[in-house]
Formats: C-alpha cells, structure tokens, sequence
C-alpha cells in the first residue's frame, strides 16, 4: 500500500523516454529576502551583508533550499489531470549561489517503479556563465490521478505582500563545534495558509527568466506544495537552530510519510546524531510532526549535514598593540589603508595610529567595520577617518584621495592591502572573470591608488608606498591560481615604480607575509593551519600585528634607504630571498 491515503499510478502519457526541458532562473536580493521570510530562516549568511563578508564566501550566499525550490517547474511533474505528490527529496550543495547567478535545472530520469508506482527524477542545478555545478540530488515522486484535497494556488500575480505567518522567526543561536554534543534538540512550531503557497509559489514565478515563465502557470496547479514546503524548512533548522550563526549547509534527505496540508499545526524537531571534529560536520536528524509530540506517527523524516565554521577572528585591540610599540617618528604623517576594515588592514590602521599616524580607513562594502576601526582608533586618541572606495574605480579613488588631501592635507604613506578572497578553485572550475575580479582588485586597484598619491607625494618631496604579497608567489599553494596571479602583478609593479621614484626619495616596498590567522583564511580547517605553524621554524603562523611591524619599519624614517624590497614575514620558513 502507498504511503499516501489515496491511490496513486504511473500516468498513460507518462514515457521512460520522456525529454525533461531544463528551468532557467536568477537569484535576487529580493527574492532572497522573500524566501528568507517566508521560511523564517534568517540566517546571518544570508541575510547580513556585514556577517558574510567575514565568511568563506566574502558575500551574501542564497539559501541552499531555494535554488531547490524551482525543482516543481521540471515539467515532467506537469501531466494532464494528475497532480505530482513528493515521496523523497535529497540534494548535495556544492557550490554556493549568489545574489546576481543565473541558474540552469537540469533534471533526468532515473527510474520507474511500477510496483510501488513512483518515479525518480536526478537533478543539477548548475550556473549559466561558468557551467559549475551547485547544486545535485534526486527528487522521487508519485502521482495521483485526481484531488486529495489538494490545495492548488490561485493564479500568480504581481503583490509584493507575503502572509507566511506560522513559520516565525526564531532567534538565530550562536554554537561553536565544541558547544555542540550528540544527542542535543532543537525545534520550532510551524503551520501555513493558501496565501502562504501563494507566496511561495511567486518566489519561483519572479526568479524564473523571461523564457521560461510559462511554467510557472502549469506548475502552479500540477506540484503539491505543502511537503515541498515544509522540506524548505530544513533550511530553517540549519541556519537559524543548530549551529545557527556558523552553519553551512552541505546536503539533506527528506522522506515524506504522510502529505502536509494548510491551517495545521507541526513542529519540527532536530536531534544531532554525529559529529566530526576532523572534519568540523555535524549531522541532524529531522522529524516533522503533528503539534509538538514526537509520539506521533511523523510526516516527514530525514537528516542534514552542516559543516560549523568558525567564528571571525578578532583583531587585537590597540592596548594589545601598544606595548610593543616604538616612537619611528611618525608623528602626524597620513597613511591611506586599503581595505582596512578587517583583517591585516584593519591592524596596520591601528598600529600606526599608536606612533601618531592619521590613519584613512579605507572600504569597499564593510561600512560599519571601518567605523568600528576609526571609533577605536579615535577613543584612543588616534586621529581615523573612514572613506569608501571601490579601489577597481579609477574615479572613485580620485575622490578617496581628494576627500583625504582636504581634510588631512597630505598623503605620506600608502598601504596597498585590499585583496578579493583566498577561496580556494581548482584550475578546471576557473573561469578568466574569476581571475580577473582578483587582478582588477589587486593589481588594478594598487595602480589606481598609486596613480593618485604619487602627485602629492612628489609635490612634498618624500613618501612611502608599501604592498602587502605573499609568498605564494614563490610557492604557490594548489588551487590558488587567480589569487598566485594577481600577487604576482603586484610584485612587478613594487619594482617597476621602486626604480622609477627611487630618485625622488618615494621609497616603494612589499610586505611579504607567509600564513596569517584573518577571516580570509578562517574556512581552512584547524587541523591544517596547525600542521602550516608546525612546519614552520618558529612554531607558529604569522599574526595580523606581525605584518604591521613590519609595515611600520617601511613606512618610518629607519627605511629611507630601502626600496624595491621584500620583508618576509615567514617565522623563518621559505623562501630566502
């Protein structure tokens, strides 16, 4: 007997040799936002722009779940007078969807069992400009040739309102790996309207591109929405309940036992069954009842895998840096960071703030970070200000440096430290856009600042430009090829201008640290970044404030005689140059 209470079959028109027509579709901020509300999942991945671009990810990431949710438009589920019911749904997330891709779901089937009268569908969602993969799983489903009590949608319009009010929103917690132990619960009450299917019926309708939006109309009363719905939520569990704040969502399987319907009150539960701290994956079993009792028969059961990362690393405060500080007569000099809003631009601000430097915070993106950096640096007596720039901008930097000159008067020692991400991409997934986004960041970027500041810097008479490499550049990590390419660029443009300016007493030099503890290295799981410090002569991996001595030495009057060189910052470890 089927699973379902009410008699299912393999429709007539239904052929093993049926072409599945693929779904093309785009994620926006908007619809981001809606599927956010909808489900209740507000985790800070996905919907604070500040907490992701601290992440691996260095942007917002769309929910893993809703690349998924365009899964009912295959039109394989759309067969004249049945309607297409969920029997099993599982998926892999493989690479991360942004605001702005555009996808392709590709779907294939599988297998048909006529016995038991379900049909199983494989499918990937891939991205349309580079053919990665980002998603892949299968989804196993039965028809029923006439109503159970369906609820069907009415036709989709243009409201921008959503009305999904069972879901709610519970508070997003905030668990490391060690926090977390087997056996731990969490849950949250659920129910859901008509207006609710609705809404999640217009989530895929406005992602769906222009070719393909006569779908939406079929699916909209063939594909049964309450399960699928409600397998949404695993989402819920992962980003919002256990772990929360540091999840990322890697794969899940849900099996429906008995079909969902409106105006009724669930509660999922979780329970943690496993934990690698190797590997820092944890998995969750899920059980989605009626009410809150687990006593009674579930209707959907299944699991995630979440990988927990780990918290951003917190730069050291300015008392912290202070007691290995030395007076390097930098008293009232200007110094504009690039990308300063965390990580090693953020310490070098601080750094040289404690040895009477006026310190220009540049940002991109992180507004609020860079007014944390310039608050500290202020309430210590420094003087900061902030100053947004998109350093690829040749424009943009041009008012950076006016708007500094006005209100400073000077520019005397420039920081070229903004840097795109140190993802790592096997050199078969890349695609020349990835590798240019780093070059036009770093190489581009250094240029148009250098561009700028130079003019001031002869107008004085003196100056000081510093470039923060790596040393990848000598012995490039696997996988790293666009990150190794745009430092290289950068190394020929520190020698090309050292020579150039050398004569004019602008000295142009390169901070060349190994591996250094920031957000931007974070994802590398610990037991790696323990083996790189134990490889290492000194026992340990570069710190942020290492990086700003050394920085500091350049930037001061003990270096006037020094440019076109490199300071490695290495803990005594390769290269000797």
């Amino acid at each position: 007997m089927n699973i379902f209470d009410f008699p299912t079959e393999i429709p007539d028109s239904f052929s093993n040799k049926m072409d599945i027509h693929p779904v093309h579709f785009a994620i926006t901020k908007k619809l981001l936002e809606r599927f956010s509300e909808i489900t209740g999942d507000k985790s800070l991945l996905h919907v604070s722009e500040d907490f992701a671009r601290r992440s691996i990810y260095r942007q917002q990431v769309a929910h893993g779940m809703l690349p998924v949710a365009f899964i009912s438009l295959l039109d394989i589920f759309h067969l004249k007078g049945y309607a297409c019911i969920v029997h099993q749904l599982k998926c892999q997330f493989v690479e991360p969807v942004f605001i702005g891709d555009e996808l392709t779901l590709h779907g294939r089937l599988a297998e048909t069992d006529e016995e038991t009268n379900l049909i199983r569908v494989a499918f990937t969602v891939t991205k349309r400009m580079s053919g990665i993969e980002a998603v892949n799983g299968s989804i196993q489903v039965c028809f029923a040739h006439q109503s159970p009590g369906f609820i069907f949608p009415e036709s989709v319009d243009d409201r921008d309102g959503l009305s999904c009010k069972g879901v709610g929103s519970p508070k997003v917690m905030e668990l490391l790996l060690e926090d977390i132990i087997v056996d731990d619960t969490d849950g949250f009450p659920f129910d859901f309207s008509r207006q609710t299917l609705i809404d999640f019926q217009k989530i895929t309708a406005k992602g769906v591109l222009t070719e393909d939006q006569h779908k939406t109309e079929v699916a909209e009363h063939t594909f049964y929405l309450p399960d699928l719905f409600a397998i949404m939520l695993f989402s819920t569990s992962v980003g919002v309940c256990i772990p929360g704040k540091y999840a990322t969502f890697l794969a899940f399987e849900a099996n429906v036992h008995r079909h969902l319907t409106i105006d009724t009150p669930y509660f999922l539960h979780g329970k943690i069954s496993h934990i690698s701290k190797a590997t820092r994956i944890i998995k969750k079993n899920i059980t989605i009842t009626d009410k809150d009792s687990l006593q009674e028969r579930p209707l959907v059961t299944g699991n995630v895998h979440i990988l927990v990362n780990e918290p951003p690393v917190t730069m050291p405060k300015i008392n912290e840096l202070r007691k290995t500080s030395l007076d390097y007569g930098l008293n009232g000099k200007v110094a504009l960071i690039t990308g300063a809003s965390g990580g090693i631009g953020e310490t070098i601000a601080k750094f040289l703030s404690l040895y009477g430097v006026k310190a220009v915070v540049n940002f991109f993106r992180g507004k609020n970070d860079a007014l944390r950096v310039v608050e500290e640096i202020n309430s210590e007596n420094g003087q900061a200000i902030a100053v947004q720039a998109d350093v690829t901008s040749s424009g943009q930097v041009t008012e950076m440096v006016n708007e500094v000159v006005a209100q400073f008067g000077a520019i005397d020692i420039l920081v070229n430290n903004a840097v795109g991400d140190f993802k790592p991409i096997p050199f078969s997934r890349l695609i020349w856009e990835d590798i240019q986004k780093d070059i036009d960041i770093v190489v581009k970027g250094a240029f148009n600042c250098c561009k700028e500041v130079l003019p001031h810097m002869l107008k004085k008479g003196r100056g000081k430009i510093i470039n923060i490499g790596t040393v990848a550049t000598n012995a490039p990590p696997a996988n790293q090829v666009k990150y190794v390419i745009s430092k290289s660029g950068l190394v020929g443009l520190t020698r090309s201008l050292s020579v150039e300016f050398a004569a004019k007493n602008i000295q142009v030099n390169m901070v060349v640290p190994s591996f250094v503890e920031t957000d931007l290295v974070s994802h590398i799981p610990g037991v790696y970044r323990e083996k790189i410090a134990k490889d290492t002569p000194m026992g340990r991996n570069a710190s942020p404030a290492d990086v700003a001595q050394a920085v500091l030495f350049l930037a001061s009057s003990y270096s006037s005689f020094t440019t076109g060189q490199k300071i490695l910052v290495t803990g005594g470890g390769t290269p000797y140059t």
